[in-house]
């Protein structure tokens, strides 16, 4: 925006990076009378202070005073569009271009103008060609999301796939990025799972969904039946016996469901011997039960699988420290913490062990370290909750 100041002679323009300066524009500057000078700094005034009609106002009276000039009708048509006014910004724009096909930002603003609109049709394949090639900021940010909008609309799934791509590799922390994906990839969700159940409803497939859903319900008891379901149609199937055994898990801890777990999980390590899950949970189950020489070898034949499995590190290292090897533990926990930094579990397991070993300064620095880390955790928790639940004190 503000191509036209610079084509005027007043001052520098933030716009000269996104779109090419006017040619010519020495001897124009020559020539341009000086009220036209001064509402080109008015129109940057307003522009700088989001006061966009203040701007139309001006870029209309420079357009009449200095006519024949692309880059007039180039911010014109950009400050129409930052004022919604999109039938003005696509005419504006189109005026630019055709006058000066080289002015990029234009045609991006034309674009938008078109997709906000209601004209997806007319500009959906020209955003496509054009996103990939924008500088990264806001215009291109609003090209993706309405070539997204504008797929969705179209019932073109694959085409939003790309942008969705698109915009989560260029904008990955943007809330309306990540809304979109979320409910993108959601939609997504239901409708395979819907046709799923319409098309082979007594499928294992369908079973194993049924299951998943009713977890999420917190059935627990109705999941494991649609579970057993599964594997009574395909005793082979990997991550089932998993899930039936971590359900168990979530119950009530009686020795009758302990023993069931462990089975369960046994049971998925004949089925893939390479699942740290399944280690891990034995791992743990052994921990609980005192059983410290089990424990270590769980967690450690669920590190051979997955090196970089920082519960599993947490466990050997605390396995470890119970079994009076506190040296030994210091290398997987010491490992756990510098992969998870902000997990107060590690921080509280490697303060112990620097403790047992005599270490008091690193053991004070690690306990410190947990309780910032466990703050943290907190307050990420109760951020959720208000974000979910409607935070009734916060402030506007």
């Amino acid at each position: 925006m503000l191509i036209a100041t610079a084509v005027l002679g007043v001052g520098p323009s933030r716009a000269q990076t996104r779109a090419p300066a006017a040619s010519g524009s020495a001897p124009l500057q020559a020539h341009v009378p000086p009220e036209a000078q001064q509402l080109a700094a008015q129109a940057q005034d307003a522009v700088n202070h989001g006061d966009y009609q203040r701007a139309i106002d001006a870029y209309q009276k420079l357009a009449k005073l200095v006519p024949n000039v692309p880059e007039i009708h180039a911010d014109l048509a950009t400050a129409y569009y930052s004022a919604g006014r999109l039938d003005e910004a696509a005419a504006e724009a189109r005026t630019a271009l055709k006058a000066k096909p080289t002015l990029t930002t234009s045609r991006y603003v034309l674009e938008t103008s078109l997709a906000e609109s209601g004209h997806c049709p007319d500009t959906i394949s020209d955003i496509e060609k054009d996103y990939p090639r924008a500088g990264v900021g806001p215009l291109k940010l609003a090209l993706g999301i309405d070539g997204f909008r504008c797929s969705m609309g179209g019932g073109e799934t694959d085409r939003a796939l790309e942008f969705a791509r698109w915009l989560n590799h260029d904008y990955p922390d943007n809330p309306e990025v990540l809304y979109l994906s979320a409910h993108f990839y959601s939609d997504l969700s239901d409708d395979a799972s819907q046709r799923l159940l319409a098309k082979a409803p007594g499928s294992s497939q369908a079973h194993q969904m049924s299951a998943e859903v009713l977890e999420m319900q917190g059935k627990t008891k109705d999941a494991i039946d649609e579970y057993r379901k599964v594997l009574a149609m395909n005793p082979r199937v990997p991550g089932i016996h998993f899930e039936i055994g971590h359900l168990l898990l979530a119950g009530q801890p009686t020795p009758e469901a302990l023993a069931q777990a462990r089975n369960e999980f046994e049971e998925e390590l004949k089925i893939d011997p390479n699942n740290p899950g399944a280690e891990g949970e034995l791992g743990e189950m052994s921990w609980q039960a005192r059983n410290w020489d089990d424990a270590i070898t769980h967690f450690r034949a669920a590190l051979r699988i997955d090196p970089g499995n920082e519960a599993a590190l947490v466990g050997l290292g605390k396995s470890l420290l119970s079994a009076g090897r506190a040296s030994e533990a210091l290398g997987p926990l010491q490992m756990a913490v510098k992969m998870a930094p902000d997990d107060p579990t590690a921080h509280y397991q490697l303060s112990f062990a620097y403790r047992h070993l005599g270490r008091a300064a690193d053991a004070d620095k690690e306990m410190a370290a947990y309780r910032r880390a466990y703050d943290q955790v907190q307050q990420a928790n109760q951020a959720t909750r208000s974000g979910l639940g409607g935070d009734m004190t916060a402030k506007p």
